[in-house]
């Protein structure tokens, strides 16, 4: 049972977040409430949770606190974040502005955390393996597509699916930590423009009129969709992730809209309008931004760096830093593993009996743990792919650095485990589908 941690001493928040879980996962998530800040940072060092929910209203709790642990050792804390507020203290913008360089992949207000909170949960449930694992190091194949399909009443959901993306770029290694936010921002305002404009058929000046008299556009959307016709109206999100860069594909299932009459209109018009900005967003967060001539479909282009180097833990900051060329060889099948490595950045290629089986990617974070751990020789020989950067630590120096930093030994062995399963499902798999 997936366990996730819950930062928030408000008693009725709790209440509702239970009711979610009971009603919606019960035997598959269990929560747990350190009552300090203390208990909630000791949790996130040495238990490294897969999901965290944090009150960013909280009175007695301080986010910031986590916030700024996260932000130290962030190798380290990786978990994605849902936030919930109270819309009627805090502003959504300034909470969203004040976190957005942590994994926060969405915030609930706290009159929606029934409705909200669960489905929020599933998307996250059912993306486990693109948020958490860097799961590409089984492929050979550098390359990845897939979708969402996306209903219009998750509307107020919609920054997780753009969060599940820039969060998998920068783990990946292909976009740097600075930019997640900006690429979640464009994913967002594109499909938020897909349910808006495009499949609830809402025009520029009908909310213009709404949000003028205060009601929010939800509202109007969830009127919309007492249309039977337009509640089934979907819209797609397709992602195809290459080596240098990777393209979004929007599409939804609306009359779609002139596209050069629009960018004449921004042109004349302030952006300080209420509405309208969201192709301005997208642009700044990818290289091409191109409508189809229906103008109910567009891609996003966002170019993927060729080499980033993640920073290294606070604990390894001294350690050998070793620059990597294509071809070099890091470690030899049979040599004894008296060393583990920290992937900064680059691609390598893994060989078992001179044969490439895998791809290792700073989504891995670590390299040679299997040996290093039992203190075996290698059982794997591993190749650079392309240049990047690794940090060396050899056995003595790991146990020193472990004495001032435990919680990296857990860290270790929790990537180890979830190597094992995913080795195991892999096996099982292979077993079913020979039985066939």
């Amino acid at each position: 049972m997936e366990s996730i941690v819950v930062s928030c001493s408000n008693q009725e928040i709790v209440k509702k977040i239970q009711d979610v879980i009971e009603r919606n996962f019960k035997g598959r998530f269990s929560l747990r409430f350190p009552p300090t800040d203390r208990a909630i940072l000791d949790i996130l060092d040495f238990e490294t949770p897969e999901l965290l929910i944090v009150n960013f209203s909280d009175s007695e709790l301080d986010s910031t606190k986590i916030r700024d642990s996260i932000m130290q050792d962030s190798w380290l804390h990786n978990f994605g974040i849902i936030g919930l507020y109270n819309i009627e203290v805090d502003r959504e913008e300034t909470i969203i502005a004040e976190n957005r360089d942590i994994n926060l992949l969405t915030l609930v207000d706290f009159g929606r955390i029934r409705s909200h909170l669960g489905k929020s949960l599933e998307i996250l449930d059912n993306n486990r393996r693109m948020i958490f694992q860097g799961f590409l190091a089984d492929k050979l194949v550098n390359r990845m597509v897939g979708k969402f399909e996306i209903d219009n009443e998750d509307y107020l959901l919609i920054p997780i699916y753009g969060g599940i993306l820039a969060n998998f770029l920068v783990r990946y290694g292909k976009l740097e930590s600075k930019d997640r936010f900006t690429v979640q921002m464009a994913l967002s305002e594109l499909l938020l423009n897909a349910i808006e404009h495009g499949n609830c058929g809402i025009s520029y000046q009908e909310k213009t009129e709404w949000l003028a008299t205060g009601a929010s556009i939800d509202m109007l959307i969830e009127k919309r969709c007492e249309d039977p016709v337009i509640a089934a109206k979907k819209v797609l999100l397709n992602w195809k992730i290459g080596d240098k860069s990777c393209k979004f594909t929007i599409s939804d299932e609306g009359e779609g809209f002139d596209v050069l009459a629009y960018h004449r209109t921004m042109k004349q018009e302030s952006h300080e309008r209420l509405h309208g900005r969201g192709i301005l967003m997208a642009q700044l967060g990818g290289n091409k931004l191109v409508y189809n001539t229906k103008g109910n479909q567009v891609t996003l282009k966002v170019g993927l760096k060729e080499k980033i180097e993640n920073p290294a833990p606070i604990g390894f900051s001294d350690q050998e830093l070793i620059k990597v060329k294509e071809g070099d060889t890091l470690m030899y099948a049979g040599e004894y593993g008296d060393c583990i490595y920290y992937i900064s950045s680059g691609e390598y290629v893994v060989y078992y009996l001179d044969n490439p089986v895998g791809i290792i990617t700073p989504a891995d974070i670590f390299m040679g743990e299997m040996s290093f751990l039992l203190g075996n020789t290698r059982s794997a020989t591993v190749v650079a792919r392309t240049d990047g950067q690794v940090i060396k630590i050899p056995r003595k120096n790991f146990v020193n650095v472990i004495k001032e930093y435990p919680q990296y030994s857990v860290f270790l062995l929790k990537i180890l485990a979830q190597k094992l399963v995913r080795s195991n499902e892999s096996i099982a798999t292979g077993m079913s589908v020979g039985h066939r």
